[in-house]
């Protein structure tokens, strides 16, 4: 069943229409004016690609809107020119692999739209936020951004130089390698075949892997385990781990990490320890080695649980924005213009002594 919800919409603005696509729901919305300023929002479990698909296009169908942003969780296929763009690819849940997730959204209105991975979309806001907080300081301008989302699954969204990775695909930092604890050697996680012999992040830490580890009969009960659990230690080790592969291979200014078990709001200081230990000093930066910075650096979402939908917002904002911008003027190289003139020229001349 549907829930929505309809807050007091603040005056003027684009219409903004967003789907976040979860393994487990779906939720729509539109924000007027700004992609936090949410006000028609629904939800929808997710069963069958036609039915949930078709729950949301028929929510959507009876608003206007300027733009639309997609997050749907993968892996999915960001290449615009291949025949399977905007799909929903090679993913683990039954009855989804390759759907043809966008088109259906496209087809609804005429407009703007994007379509990206339900982490790319929440660290695209992030960034967005970034970018702004830099602009009010006076800072330099950031130019890059992670967001982690640690439960069912583990997802790594990354934006660096301004723009979502994707490349070959997009990034997929839950299954990254990480060092198992002594005393794991023979924990055999959430799903062993996974890869790297069940030694990545999401094997080791997702929430069904913490579940097991405690001996509960679903990941839900992790609510009713106390602070001092050894299954938040654990959790820390490998969450940390990753965070410091991403940090040695990518570079981010900021990791925002988010999801069911970040709930646990005492993972972030046992997080940020972690990470210090797996880089043992050799990023010397002061967002890394100092107490103030490290908390600024690696923190929670400013959105919440609302993280991933602001992020398919912010997808549909800058759709929007990239529309109105008139194309870029084409990009002169001044060394081979002069190079070009003097050739021109020394041509010239050489053509008029011979006709002399």
């Amino acid at each position: 069943m549907a829930s929505s919800q309809s807050p007091a919409t603040k005056a003027g603005g684009p219409r903004l229409a967003a789907v976040e696509g979860g393994g487990t729901t779906w939720v729509v919305a539109i924000a007027v004016g700004q992609p936090d300023n949410i006000v028609e929002r629904a939800e929808f479990p997710t069963t069958t690609p036609d039915e949930t698909l078709g729950r949301c296009v028929d929510w959507l169908r009876q608003f206007e809107f300027d733009s639309i942003g997609v997050a749907s969780f993968g892996p999915v296929d960001l290449r615009p020119t291949s025949p399977t763009y905007g799909y929903i690819t090679t993913t683990p849940k039954p009855g989804w692999q390759y759907v043809d997730v966008l088109s259906r959204f496209r087809s609804l209105r005429q407009v703007p739209y994007a379509f990206d991975t339900d982490v790319n979309a929440p660290a695209l806001a992030e960034f967005a936020r970034m970018q702004a907080l830099a602009r009010g300081l006076g800072g330099g301008a950031p130019s890059s951004c992670c967001y982690i989302t640690v439960g069912t699954g583990i997802g790594v969204g990354l934006v660096v130089n301004g723009a979502p990775v994707h490349g070959l695909m997009h990034p997929e930092g839950g299954h990254l390698a990480v060092p198992r604890r002594a005393v794991d050697l023979s924990f055999p996680g959430s799903n062993p075949k996974d890869c790297f012999g069940g030694s990545c992040a999401e094997n080791m830490c997702c929430s069904l892997a913490l579940a097991k580890r405690a001996g509960l009969p679903s990941p839900a009960a992790l609510k009713e385990l106390d602070d001092e659990h050894e299954v938040w230690h654990a959790a820390a080790h490998y969450i940390g781990a990753m965070c410091a592969n991403i940090v040695l291979l990518a570079s981010p200014e900021k990791i925002v990490l988010s999801g069911g078990v970040m709930q646990r709001k005492s993972l972030f200081p046992r997080i940020r320890l972690a990470l210090q230990a797996q880089l043992n000093g050799y990023i010397q930066m002061e967002q890394i080695t100092s107490p103030s910075g490290i908390e600024e650096f690696l923190t929670s979402s400013h959105w919440g649980n609302n993280a991933g939908l602001v992020g398919a917002l912010t997808l549909a904002e800058q759709a929007l924005l990239r529309s109105r911008s008139p194309p870029a003027s084409p990009r002169v190289n001044v060394s081979t213009l002069v190079a070009s003139v003097v050739v021109s020229f020394a041509v010239g001349v050489a053509m008029a002594t011979l006709r002399r």
